[in-house]
């Protein structure tokens, strides 16, 4: 989730579909070229996509590069927030009650759904994982007023630790390339350039908020962190271990 959240994370697809997660962050509204894509990734995309993700990349309806400086966490508490995106994303409402109202569902296979009350479902799918980094094909519908927006997202996730005297801290960038797939798109162009990308930005804008405060609250009160998940009843009991086992060892 972590953003999946985290990531982020945690954030959306082309239609307007944010992940968390992921995963899935503001900063910069720019067009990135696809020659910063790592090479494994393009290699496992277009193994198990093919076309679409490449006409992702290539032709994206919009693109986002965001970027988390310095979160007050190390490489594999940041890994572990990512790779368990239910429980990131329950802690993320916790710490910013404001934000949309996300549900996320790991299935059997491993796909990550999310679902979003206000118009926004998708199904994120990780196709590359290598430690520092995270690559999620996503694939969902965003509605605004009233119009169903389908679309593709290829969403990157790369991080690096720092280490210093006063601990470990954790510089994430998230890349997105985003393609909406809609009938719409043709009629109503002016309404696509100005909404889409406000309603993306807007959701970035809040998961980013949550995805920093929920860093600092593992890293400046894990124990009260985990009171407040037991106490929630949305996360099971082996994830609270494991969560324990993180972030209260040194406790």
């Amino acid at each position: 989730m972590w953003f999946k959240i985290l990531g982020p994370v945690v954030h959306e697809i082309g239609n307007g579909f944010i992940i968390a997660v992921t995963t899935s962050l503001l900063l910069a509204i720019v067009f990135i070229p696809a020659s910063l894509i790592n090479a494994s990734d393009i290699s496992s995309l277009l193994e198990k996509k093919g076309l679409r993700a490449k006409e992702v990349i290539n032709k994206p309806t919009i693109s986002r590069v965001s970027e988390l400086p310095r979160l007050p966490v190390s490489l594999r508490q940041y890994e572990f927030l990512i790779d368990h995106p239910r429980l990131s994303m329950v802690l993320a409402h916790i710490c910013d009650p404001s934000l949309d109202l996300y549900k996320i569902e790991v299935r059997p296979d491993g796909l990550i759904h999310v679902d979003d009350p206000a118009g926004l479902a998708g199904d994120m799918e990780l196709v590359n994982s290598i430690p520092g980094r995270r690559v999620y094909f996503i694939s969902g519908h965003f509605d605004i007023l009233k119009m169903r927006f389908n679309g593709h997202m290829v969403l990157m996730v790369s991080y690096s630790e720092r280490l210093s005297e006063a601990g470990a801290s954790l510089d994430s960038t998230t890349t997105s390339y985003i393609k909406v797939n809609s009938a719409f798109v043709g009629f109503f162009t002016r309404l696509m350039d100005f909404l889409f990308p406000k309603k993306v930005d807007e959701r970035i804008g809040r998961f980013a908020n949550a995805v920093k405060r929920v860093a600092i609250v593992v890293h400046d009160d894990p124990a009260g962190a985990y009171g407040k998940l037991a106490a929630s009843g949305e996360v099971g009991s082996e994830e609270l271990k494991e969560f324990a086992g993180m972030f209260l060892r040194r406790a």
